[in-house]
């Protein structure tokens, strides 16, 4: 027994410096439900040195999984393909040194559900825009009867996965449009096409129509409830539609003529003179055939300065700061670029001085400077930078226009530099530097004169006088019309005064 018992204490110290490997820590399981034929998004931030793998278990051609280590990203895709059962399909993201276990995810895929479409009604040898619902990753596959109707090629569609197809009725009856996922036989929408004789009406959402009105801009220019498109508002119009109306208060809003297009019918377009309210009667006209379908009720209501502002910014595709670049030392009106542009702009509006004003930002200091008086800025330096105005209007209402100068840095090319043109010592008058263009330059020191090359780079200038073979380097700043330069080697700083 006390052989035994020994044997015992023996064990237990064995055991007791023993060292047993530890397991790498587990991660915490993620339970994530996907919908088949989408695509899901599970990346997430990591050290740029950090390498991680990924690891697919349980995985019956239910999801589809695109990985990799990109910078401070790891990037993790994953593609629900096929409806799991019992068993889930489970991805392991694991440190590739340490063996530990970052994230764990567990997916189940659930069917694709099909989508509601509401039937369609058209006339004959009409054009219509219908919209078909594809939240998925796939394509669409359209059958229908094509001796009814006729898709045209192509299509579009939004991030939200709505597609708009045009589509003609080309005699009448009833067809069923069957939209399936490319590659699959699931049906994501089903509906039905009638093509007929349908009557012109005004579509709903047009019969309570707002316009808004500014003294200062013909207001069909305005970019928010400018016009009413009649055209758009009519609903089952027919190939040889003439849309017409008659409006009840001339004073408060007045049409004018727009072109037939392949989706509406040569109609009008409405627009404000006045605040108020009035109606417009519509009539369609077919042949020598005129008849009301319908009356819309329009309300006028003031619009903003500021709307007049961004209906000229509209018209805009460049705008301010891409037109142009500039070199140190040159002055910009903004003020008056902006007035040109934007408040007097291309739509014809006119505001008076009185009716308006300007405030300013410029940044960072040793670049952009601006007089806050005349709106002019002038760019001292080279650098990023950052501009700004806010323009209050008589009425209360704002705008801003914002952005950065491109300003030549002319050492990109070696062929200019912002220390362009003729400089004097401010300490040693009668001592010059000039600097041209084209990356050559002579130093005039009282009549006794030196030729040199130079480039400038960032905030340097190497200049390399004719018959030297090394280039002496400055570092130089530009400001209030002075040219700094200081001697990398001296370190001395020597001022110039532009001429």
């Amino acid at each position: 027994m006390k052989r035994i018992t020994g044997l015992f204490l023996c064990l237990l110290i064995a055991l007791s410096v023993v060292v047993f490997p530890t397991m790498a820590s587990a991660a915490t399981v993620v339970n994530k439900t996907f919908t088949q034929y989408k695509s899901y998004n599970l990346s997430f931030a990591k050290s740029e040195s950090d390498e991680y793998s990924c690891k697919e278990a349980n995985n019956d051609g239910n999801i589809k999984v695109d990985a990799n280590n990109e910078g401070g990203t790891y990037w993790l895709t994953v593609k629900a393909v096929k409806v799991t059962k019992t068993k889930k399909p489970t991805i392991t993201i694991t440190d590739s040194k340490s063996g530990k276990e970052i994230k764990k995810f567990s997916i189940k895929v659930t069917a694709a559900k099909k989508i509601k479409v509401s039937n369609v009604k058209m006339n004959k040898g009409i054009w219509q825009d219908i919209r078909i619902k594809n939240p998925y990753d796939k394509e669409n596959k359209i059958s229908y009867n094509k001796k009814i109707i006729k898709f045209k090629k192509g299509g579009y569609s939004d991030e939200k996965g709505n597609w708009t197809y045009r589509v003609k009725g080309l005699k009448k009856g009833t067809t069923t449009v069957k939209v399936t996922l490319k590659g699959t036989s699931f049906v994501v929408n089903s509906f039905k096409i009638t093509v007929g004789n349908y009557k012109t009406s005004i579509k709903k959402a047009y019969k309570s129509s707002k316009l808004r009105y500014n003294k200062h801009i013909c207001s069909k220019y305005l970019t928010t409830n400018g016009t009413i498109n009649v055209g758009k508002a009519v609903k089952n119009f027919h190939s040889n539609s003439k849309i017409t109306v008659k409006i009840k208060n001339t004073k408060i809003a007045k049409a004018y003529k727009v072109k037939k297009t392949e989706t509406t019918p040569e109609a009008v377009k409405i627009y404000a003179l006045k605040t108020g309210k009035t109606k417009a009667n519509v009539y369609e006209k077919r042949g020598k055939t005129k008849k009301k379908i319908g009356t819309i009720k329009i309300t006028v209501k003031q619009a903003k300065d500021a709307e007049v502002y961004e209906a000229n910014r509209a018209l805009d595709n460049d705008g301010i700061f891409y037109e142009f670049s500039v070199n140190v030392g040159d002055k910009i009106n903004l003020k008056k670029l902006v007035t040109g542009k934007y408040i007097n702009g291309p739509t014809g509006s006119k505001f008076k001085e009185s009716e308006y004003k300007f405030s300013y930002t410029a940044s960072p200091a040793n670049v952009l400077s601006v007089d806050k008086s005349t709106g002019i800025f002038t760019i001292l330096s080279s650098g990023s930078n950052k501009a700004g105005c806010t323009i209050t209007f008589a009425d209360g209402s704002k705008a801003s226009c914002s952005g950065s100068f491109d300003i030549v840095n002319d050492s990109d090319d070696g062929s200019k530099s912002a220390v362009t043109g003729s400089w004097e010592s401010i300490e040693s008058p009668g001592t010059v530097y000039t600097f041209s263009e084209d990356g050559t330059g002579s130093l005039d020191m009282s009549g006794f004169a030196a030729k040199f090359t130079y480039v400038a780079k960032d905030n340097t200038v190497e200049i390399t006088y004719d018959g030297n073979q090394s280039a002496q380097v400055y570092e130089y700043t530009v400001k209030d019309g002075v040219l700094s330069l200081k001697d990398k080697d001296t370190g001395t700083t020597i001022d110039y005064k532009k001429k």
